[in-house]
Formats: structure tokens, sequence, C-alpha cells
């Protein structure tokens, strides 16, 4: 197998998740530098590389310098993660709620359009995208875009299966937060970015347990940590 992607690191860091939504890689097992490597024809730095953004995620103990581990991965490390992104997100949404910047409302009016009569999941994912960076360069200054882009790896992967298997209700998500946004009203806006967030990491949850990566559960609905109370009193 040969990476065509131009940052290796981050095909990297793909292929990784690849294996861990596929099953193939499991809590605690070793990742091997050189054998990642050899596989994908790369050198060891940008496996190295992509290995450190997937420690950011959670994802991968670092031992020592020639050692790695696939940390714990299960439903929790993927709701943790949604929930972090989804307060980010929420801190975002409320600020450019609370500016209604024309031009800003204007691009999302249009994507919110283009969302309403998108049902291909790989053009969906590509607007849904579009649409949190133009919020996020709205409303977020340099240290908050910063910790934006660490959600880079685990988060937009696994919003994937909830675009292939619940696009309907991605949709409707999405529309909500934009219907706050364009309303002006920023404590909905807030709440309507944590409430798609999580409908997202459940979706993906169900759709890990459906290929057998996690266990089943008798819990369908998980009990969410009130984060909400958190973004009631934050500052637009």
């Amino acid at each position: 197998m040969k990476l065509e992607r131009a940052n290796t690191s981050e095909a990297v860091a793909a292929h990784v998740l690849d294996l861990l939504f596929a099953g193939e890689l499991r809590s605690g097992q070793r990742l091997d530098l050189d054998e990642i490597a050899e596989r994908l024809g790369v050198s060891r730095v940008p496996v190295r590389e992509g290995l450190i953004q997937l420690e950011r995620d959670g994802l991968v103990e670092r031992a020592h310098y020639k050692r790695a581990f696939v940390a714990e991965f299960d439903d929790a490390t993927v709701r943790e993660a949604f929930e972090l992104y989804g307060m980010l997100s929420a801190l975002t949404n409320r600020r450019v709620a609370a500016h209604r910047d024309p031009a800003v409302l204007e691009s999302l009016a249009k994507l919110d359009e283009r969302l309403a009569e998108c049902d291909d999941p790989a053009e969906f994912e590509s607007l849904a995208r579009e649409f949190r960076r133009v919020v996020n360069v709205a409303g977020a200054r340099n240290h908050l875009r910063a910790l934006l882009r660490t959600f880079s790896g685990l988060v937009p992967a696994a919003a994937r299966f909830s675009i292939d298997d619940a696009l309907p209700a991605e949709r409707a998500a999405l529309h909500a937060e934009y219907a706050a946004i364009r309303d002006g009203d920023p404590a909905a806006a807030g709440a309507a970015a944590l409430t798609h967030l999580r409908l997202t990491a459940d979706n993906a949850v169900a759709a890990l347990r459906r290929r057998g990566v996690f266990p089943p559960s008798d819990v369908d609905t998980p009990e969410w940590t009130d984060a909400a109370a958190v973004l009631k009193g934050a500052n637009p």
C-alpha cells in the first residue's frame, strides 16, 4: 500500500484510525513503527508524526521513543472527544450568533440551502465541514482555533459513520445550529452545537457496535455530563 496524500503524517493517522474502526487494532496492542512505515511505503518520521496526532486524540500512548501502544479505545473515548469538540463548537456558535456578521450569515445560509438538498454522504460531509470552518473562523481567535485544529483525527473520522447511517438526523441537527445563529440567539446556538455533536457521537458509537468493534450495550441513550450548565454562563 502506498500513500497518495500530500501530508503523509495525516495519512498515517488516517490509516491507523481505519484499523481501529475495522477492529484490527485493539486497546493495549503495540504499534510497530517500522512495520507501519514499510506497509505504507514511508519513512519512520511521518509515522511518528502521525502517532503524535493520535496521541493528542488519546488513542495512542508512547511509552518510549521507539514504542507506542493503542490506548484505551471504547465508546467513552469516542463520546469524550465529541463532548469536548461540542463544547468548543458551542462557544464559536455563541459568538457568531451574537455578532451576526452579514457576510458570515450569508455564507452559512448558502451552505444550509445546499445541505438541505444533499443526499450524497461524501458531499454532505464536505459541506458540513465547510459550515463548521466558516463558524470557527468567524467565532474563534488564535488560541481557540489552535485547539479546534487538534480535533483532526478521531472526531471527523468517526463522524463519517454518523453521516453514512443517519444523514437526515445530521441535516436536521446542522440546520438547527444555522437557525439559532441566523436568529441571533447565542444560548440556542451553543446548545444546538452541543446537541448535534452528541448525536453524532451516539450514531458513531452505534455504527462501531454494529461492526463488532465495541461490544453490545443495554444502554441505548447514555448519560451525558451537564456541559450545558457550563456553557450557560459562557461569554459570547
